[in-house]
């Protein structure tokens, strides 16, 4: 599985590059996402974590359960180098907190906290290699076309060219015109299910 990772995630995307994870409602993410991609990432580079609602954490303490031992005690060090946002309600049990966010629905608002997120990262003393979402399809959810038209005004307004962006959307709670629009403005689409890991889009260049 990991060189899986490696070979569809980290050896394809260049600094700027977003990622998405699309993965069902029952696939086991959180295994997938604390047990392999997120160790990967720490062992290249400094991560920061944008969390909406606690869904990271909550997958975070799923995890966690189901280690023992040096295991848990490797995860809890390892994952204490990661800076988190938290955004909405919810805890973030993993890393350190950089700053708490209130979620909003209107596009002005939603552009000030983005701009808040990256100016802050862009000062860490550590610098950002790779900015991760939890929960991104719920905020989306949540707030409707609202949500997406605040998302794409951020990321066309204020775009992260300094890292690579990884975000992890549970289909299961996005309509089709919802996911659609996501993926039509992200290079790189990775769905995840009990099945497997299939690349369903990944960016470049057309030959005409």
């Amino acid at each position: 599985m990991k060189s899986i990772v490696e070979e569809l995630i980290l050896g394809k995307v260049i600094r700027g590059d977003w990622v998405l994870l699309e993965y069902d409602p029952v696939y086991p993410m959180e295994g997938f996402a604390w047990g392999i991609l997120m160790p990967a990432l720490l062992e290249r580079g400094n991560v920061v974590v944008a969390d909406f609602f606690g869904v990271g954490d909550l997958l975070f303490r799923n995890y966690l359960r189901r280690v023992t031992g040096e295991e848990y005690s490797r995860a809890v060090d390892l994952f204490g180098r990661i800076r988190v946002f938290k955004i909405g309600p919810g805890m973030a049990s993993y890393g350190e907190i950089v700053e708490e966010i209130t979620p909003s629905y209107d596009p002005g608002a939603f552009l000030r906290n983005y701009h808040t997120i990256v100016s802050r990262m862009s000062r860490l003393p550590m610098k950002p290699d790779y900015f991760v979402t939890f929960g991104l399809g719920h905020y989306i959810h949540f707030g409707r076309d609202e949500a997406l038209k605040s998302l794409l005004t951020a990321i066309s307004t204020i775009p992260m060219e300094d890292w690579v962006g990884i975000h992890f959307v549970n289909t299961g709670v996005l309509d089709g015109h919802a996911l659609s629009v996501i993926e039509g403005v992200t290079p790189f689409v990775i769905h995840l299910s009990t099945e497997g890991i299939r690349l369903r889009k990944e960016g470049g260049t057309v030959d005409i």
